[in-house]
């Protein structure tokens, strides 16, 4: 059975949620709908024979329960919605202990809670330190290749490349992030020795250079898939490993991460690069299914024998197999990945949902590099929805427009210290 928080910002959103997705019976609607204001939890596979039981449970707590009106033609495992608030889902959990069956959901509960309300985090690594949550920080796109969707070629030279680095660093960036690999639509695989060809000499100049400045607080990602790049990034002194593919595309980077302890970037994709163009791309509910994912690397890695969860970044991967509406939907309700209790980064840097909405409601044409103002816009709300770490080419704008909204964010009204 799987749990996860589920919150709506509108009645409007809540109504038709209830009534087409979780089909209950349209009486109870508008009295279901009218407290979704409150802390929602969604029970996932929930066994239709308990169902009476966890009723009579959340009557004595003061908690809703919605679930299918048709029963007798439900099948055997239900989605079904809590609608309550932190307080009475702890008195949930403890009526929910007398019931054998149940148990296990009491913990359940109180663990979802838990994680969702944890906003704070601590990376350790090569003696550093990223302290995740008071504000958000920055990671700036260092593209050594060719063919990048937005600056392919312009730092394909080392010397070009590091400095390029180092004025983002200036400009505020709290991480590079070095890829040697195209992932846009349509991009052609790179074998691993070419691929570090282009990566390795950066690493190891961007390593001394940074030191050299007395710099070292800035960390150094690599965006690879590939174990045997990770590998020798990881030993040239990398301290991130960001993965395009969430540990999917090449199983020897899982083991490779577990050895040097490093941390990892999770993020989500369906399909590869190649077949974006060709599949059709269709989710039933696209945050349920990125929060299942993750979940499995998150356990594929602890069961290797990772040492520290924390250091486990989860990315929902904007534009990875996913249609305009799919980034949309993942950016209005960011929020809900907290529930899975780790560090978020997103990226939305002129990626083409933002050319397609200034097609639609513009009539305009882009290029990437035109997509400055939508791409600020699109960070908003999954930083509001309590995003750690941005991934975005333009670091200046994008410095000075978090710090305005890191100060709303944390602002603390009632605070009379």
């Amino acid at each position: 059975m799987d749990i996860r928080v589920k919150l709506f910002d509108r009645y409007e959103e809540a109504f038709r949620y209830l009534l087409r997705f979780l089909k209950v019976h349209e009486k109870l609607v508008p009295y279901l709908a009218e407290k979704t204001n409150a802390f929602c939890l969604l029970l996932e596979d929930f066994p239709k024979k308990e169902l009476e039981n966890l009723v009579k449970s959340a009557e004595r707590s003061c908690v809703k329960v919605a679930y299918p009106t048709m029963l007798e033609l439900a099948p055997e495992y239900l989605r079904v919605l809590l609608i309550g608030n932190e307080y009475d889902f702890k008195n949930l959990a403890k009526e929910l202990k007398n019931f054998p069956e149940l148990k296990p959901l009491a913990v359940k509960i109180v663990e979802t809670a838990y994680r969702y309300k944890k906003e704070n985090f601590r990376i350790t690594y090569h003696k550093k330190v990223l302290a995740l949550g008071l504000k958000t920080h920055v990671m700036g796109i260092l593209n050594i290749t060719p063919d990048s969707f937005s600056d392919g070629g312009e730092t394909f030279d080392t010397a070009k490349a590091v400095e390029k680095a180092l004025k983002m660093v200036e400009e505020g960036a709290d991480i590079i992030d070095i890829g040697g690999e195209s992932t846009r639509p349509g991009a052609k695989p790179v074998p691993a020795e070419e691929e570090l060809k282009r990566v390795l000499p950066v690493v190891k100049e961007l390593k001394r250079e940074l030191e050299r400045r007395k710099l070292e607080r800035v960390w150094i990602s690599v965006d690879t898939y590939k174990g045997e790049v990770a590998d020798a990034v990881l030993q040239e002194g990398a301290d991130i490993i960001n993965d395009i593919s969430g540990l999917t595309f090449d199983p020897k980077i899982v083991d490779v991460i577990v050895k040097h302890r490093a941390p990892v970037v999770v993020n989500h994709i369906k399909g590869t690069p190649q077949t974006w163009k060709l599949m059709p791309i269709t989710y039933t509910d696209v945050v349920g299914e990125i929060l299942r994912f993750w979940r499995e690397k998150i356990e594929l890695l602890m069961d290797k024998g990772y040492d520290d969860p924390n250091k486990i970044i989860c990315d929902p991967g904007i534009g990875f197999g996913k249609l305009p509406e799919h980034n949309i939907e993942i950016l209005k309700r960011f929020r809900e990945f907290k529930t899975i209790g780790q560090p978020l980064m997103v990226g939305v840097s002129r990626k083409s949902f933002i050319g397609e909405i200034y097609k639609l409601l513009l009539q305009k044409e882009t290029e990437p590099k035109e997509r400055l103002f939508g791409s600020l816009a699109a960070l908003a709300p999954a930083v509001m929805g309590g995003a750690h770490i941005v991934r975005v080419h333009d670091v200046k704008p994008t410095r000075e427009f978090l710090a305005v909204l890191d100060s709303i964010r944390t602002y603390d009204p009632y605070y009379f210290g």
